[in-house]
């Protein structure tokens, strides 16, 4: 796999409908966590994240906070969710995602975390895999880590997992691929703290772009991509991102 070469993202204008007032929307729920780093929330039909706030800046939000409501609906990504392309037995690749059709989460124990999850309904039927997602707290970074359970009889191969890093682009994103490859999410007039995004455990940036049928709708946000690897019959792997304020 060609790691993608890292870019400023430059603010990209978002294709408008006619206004709609906020009201128009459905509400949505949501629950606050905080770390020594962090204020955020997550919705609490899907656990996606809605607000990344650091607590030394509580006024800035790394999210797209306001257009939550405007975006809460299949097809839009958000951080939390995941894209998988995989096969079985020499077959054909397929592709799955959370946000194409979302199902409610199954909420498990949050042992050791703020928050857990397993999303596997959310990739619709014929996932050979069981899917865990848990935000965790590490030593004040917030910690957001897929497990991915083989629970076929047979060798699944993952080509590709994709997360989606949906941020504020207004101070420009930097991606440097590799096996400890960062995204640096920069603030408008080099305002502190920053964001740095890197990697929990194996999780290699092998690609940063976004997806062609997101850029088609107007958005640009990629998506941390990584994968090249293979989990036999019960066998599990941890892949995920950490969250730093800088």
């Amino acid at each position: 796999m060609t790691p993608h070469l890292s870019t400023w993202l430059l603010p990209m204008a978002v294709l408008a409908a006619a206004p709609t007032l906020a009201a128009d929307y459905p509400a949505i729920q949501t629950k606050a966590y905080s770390t020594p780093q962090w204020l955020f929330a997550l919705r609490t039909d899907t656990q996606t994240l809605s607000r990344l706030t650091p607590v030394s800046d509580p006024s800035h939000d790394f999210t797209l906070g306001p257009r939550e409501e405007e975006r809460q609906f299949d097809g839009y990504r958000h951080i939390g969710d995941l894209t998988l392309k995989l096969r079985q037995g020499g077959g054909a690749w397929q592709d799955y995602a959370t946000f194409a059709k979302r199902q409610p989460v199954r909420v498990l124990p949050a042992v050791r975390a703020l928050a857990a999850a397993d999303i596997s309904a959310s990739f619709g039927a014929g996932l050979p895999l069981t899917v865990e997602r848990r935000w965790i707290n590490d030593k004040g970074a917030l910690v957001l880590r897929y497990t991915l359970i083989n629970r076929s009889k047979q060798p699944v191969e993952v080509a590709e997992a994709g997360m989606p890093l949906i941020v504020d682009q207004s101070g420009g994103v930097k991606a440097r691929p590799g096996d400890q490859g960062v995204v640096e999410v920069r603030r408008p007039e080099g305002q502190r703290p920053t964001l740095r995004v890197q990697p929990d455990g194996r999780t290699p940036l092998d690609s940063w772009q976004p997806p062609a049928e997101q850029r088609a709708s107007g958005e640009n946000h990629p998506s941390w991509v990584t994968g090249g690897f293979t989990l036999k019959p019960g066998a599990k792997r941890d892949i995920g991102l950490h969250f730093i304020v800088r």
